[in-house]
């Protein structure tokens, strides 16, 4: 992980993440993990504290560059389609959006297919846009496992995969997964953690709300989990898991279960944005006030929860950047060079910077202005 004077230009779905969903009910874990512990991984209080306000400082700045440099060999040849496995999760959505602009910009054509969030519904879009025949297919989140048929197929029919979200290595069409790859997932757990842990003065009451359902989210929860045992010896962490059919509908009511379960949690973390859409509203019909909210990928509901000061902090994450760099991926591959395995541009953001964020026209987070024009530029578009 690399460390900048004031600025990050670091990990940012998906976010636009689809993975398998689950049909089970929320609930916490058995146990409540306090920091205090784990002997091994605590230092002092003031140790830690000093430690969590350092890191922090680092993503408290707007990012200044797409974080990649290097240029094709030669301008891609015209007229291929790229297939995208779209979830139709908000986010999912946005990111769709932006793989038909890159897609145009590169010069190619974009179809959008609908993956669901189940293995069947994934396995079926995938053998839809296999039928299609095209040059590359784009996933979010979907593990290896639940398309390893569909991988095999696609392999034996030329057709290249990239995932710009998952725990697993590249293997056979899938080439690439290095966008928002565990480590990154896991600097942004440790990102919150830090905010967390200097704005409650090392003292939170944490409850986590996890998507178990999706693997690549998990490491944000077991890093911000983490790095809360280190830096906060007078924190205590509860993780509660939820599942993906439940966003915006049960999720908010088990929320406030929880919280009414326990009146001390002063800090609400999710491993999604769209995990906690709804929750504001529940909370302040429930009259349970002065909680701190935050986690992975601010969706334009988050975004509007830190303006209004109902929310506190979640973790920027580029879904335009993310769906550029997709298809640069695709243009490396077609071109036989290597992919740029490079950390992408993020940021806290917070009460004090969210005015000042670099947004679209729709409100969703892009965090560098000029990355269509430094892209084309890499592309030899321009």
């Amino acid at each position: 992980m690399r460390k900048t004077a004031a600025v990050a230009i670091a990990v940012t779905s998906v976010l636009a993440i689809a993975a398998c969903s689950s049909s089970g009910s929320s609930g916490s874990s058995s146990s409540t993990a306090s920091a205090s512990a784990s002997a091994s991984s605590t230092v002092s209080a003031s140790g830690g504290m000093a430690a969590a306000m350092a890191y922090e400082q680092q993503f408290l700045g707007t990012p200044t560059s797409i974080g990649i440099t290097t240029p094709l060999t030669s301008k891609p040849a015209a007229g291929k389609l790229l297939v995208g496995m779209d979830s139709g999760l908000g986010s999912a959505k946005v990111l769709a959006q932006y793989w038909a602009q890159a897609a145009a910009d590169i010069g190619w054509t974009y179809k959008d297919l609908i993956s669901g969030s189940t293995p069947a519904s994934q396995q079926a879009a995938m053998n839809s846009a296999i039928q299609l025949h095209p040059a590359g297919i784009l996933t979010s989140g979907i593990p290896n496992a639940t398309i390893a048929a569909q991988l095999t197929l696609a392999q034996q029919k030329g057709i290249w995969v990239n995932s710009s979200a998952t725990t697993d290595p590249p293997s056979g069409a899938m080439f690439d997964t290095s966008i928002a790859n565990p480590d990154q997932l896991a600097e942004w757990g440790k990102m919150v953690a830090a905010y967390v842990v200097v704005q409650s003065h090392g003292t939170a009451k944490i409850q986590d709300f996890a998507l178990t359902a999706f693997p690549i989210l998990l490491d944000f929860d077991n890093a911000f989990i983490a790095a809360i045992h280190q830096w906060c010896p007078g924190c205590t962490v509860t993780e509660n898991a939820e599942p993906a059919a439940g966003i915006g509908t049960t999720v908010p009511g088990a929320v406030v279960s929880t919280v009414t379960r326990n009146p001390s949690s002063d800090w609400l973390v999710f491993d999604l944005g769209d995990l906690e859409v709804g929750v504001d509203a529940a909370l302040k019909s429930a009259g349970l006030t002065g909680k701190h909210i935050g986690g992975l990928t601010a969706d334009t509901p988050n975004i509007a929860g830190l303006k209004a000061g109902t929310e506190d902090v979640w973790t920027a994450y580029s879904l335009p950047i993310v769906a550029y760099r997709q298809v640069d991926s695709f243009a490396r591959k077609f071109e036989n060079i290597p992919t740029l395995n490079m950390v992408l541009p993020t940021q806290l953001i917070t009460p004090s910077n969210v005015g000042s964020l670099v947004s679209d026209s729709a409100g969703n987070y892009v965090g560098v202005t000029d990355y269509r024009t430094a892209f084309k530029k890499l592309w030899l578009e321009s």
